[in-house]
Parts: C-alpha cells; structure tokens; sequence
C-alpha cells in the first residue's frame, strides 16, 4: 500500500531525500570562486591566496586543486596562471598569485573603461592610480600590457600584515 504523501512518514523520506541531494551536489558546484577571494580587494587582503610549490607542510589553495592549474610562468616568486573564470560579472582570463611575494593581479577580458564601471557600480571606485594603491592599501585598475586595448589588469600589492 502507498505511503500518502501527507503523512509523517512520506514527510520524513522527503527530508532523507532532500539531505541525500544536498550533499550529493558536484565539486564544482562548491569550488572557491574569484569573488570570494578578491572579495576584500579593495584594501588589498587576500588571506591565504598564495602558490608555494615547495612547501609542502602547506597544501595547494583549493582554487588551484579543484581546478587542477599549474602555473605557466613562475618568475621571482610570482605565479602566473591561465584561467577561465568570472570576477564580479566580468570575464578572467590570467592570475597572478604570489609564492614570495605580496602582490594578487587579475587579467580581465574587457577594456578598461568597461572593468572601470562595473567596478564603480559594484564598490563606488574606479581604482584608478593614486598614493593608496601605491601604498599596497587600494586596488589599480590599469590597461593590460599585453593587451591594451581590449583587456584590463586589477591588482594589489599587499601592505605587510603588521601595517594593516
């Protein structure tokens, strides 16, 4: 005989069913997203968002292990990585982590006025250059070197933690 579904007991498999899905879902659905690391940007914190291959008391950032990235350049403590990702609604197609050093950058697949006013719009600065982004206490927002015209590069360099 079939269980009503206004039961207790249809209630209760229901809820099992629901529970079974919820932890069911993908990896991928629960990766680390950009958002969520650049989420304090602008005062240049990033945690522990860092790539150091040869620590191997610390593991690989999430971000990168759930993503299986390698970085294609490693040059004096900087890691660069090719990605295909969103930052804030925008297209990220480069990341530059640091291994040594205290510097986060995003390469992002729009020019820079566009980057400049969805960023405007979501925290009320353009990040244009100044002495606070000097100081490793604000993001820039520059025109990418390796393409200036369609691609914008959002970066920090860190202040050392003592003076934050």
């Amino acid at each position: 005989m079939a269980t009503p579904l206004h039961s207790p007991r249809s209630t209760l498999g229901l809820i099992r069913l629901a529970l079974i899905l919820a932890t069911a879902v993908p990896a991928a659905a629960q990766a680390v997203t950009l958002d969520a690391l650049f989420a304090r940007v602008t005062r240049c914190q990033f945690g522990n968002f860092f790539y150091a291959p040869w620590d191997t008391t610390q593991p690989t950032h999430p971000y990168f292990s759930e993503r299986k990235l390698k970085p294609y350049r490693d040059k004096e403590g900087l890691y660069y990585f090719k990605i295909q990702d969103t930052l804030f609604g925008l297209p990220a197609v480069e990341l530059f982590v640091p291994g040594t050093w205290d510097y986060h950058g995003v390469v992002l697949d729009v020019p820079l006025a566009t980057a400049r006013k969805a960023m405007q719009q979501r925290f009320g600065s353009s990040f244009n250059e100044s002495s606070r982004t000097r100081a490793g206490e604000a993001p820039v927002l520059v025109a990418y070197r390796g393409n200036p015209t369609g691609q914008s590069l959002l970066a920090c360099v860190e202040r050392p933690y003592a003076d934050k």
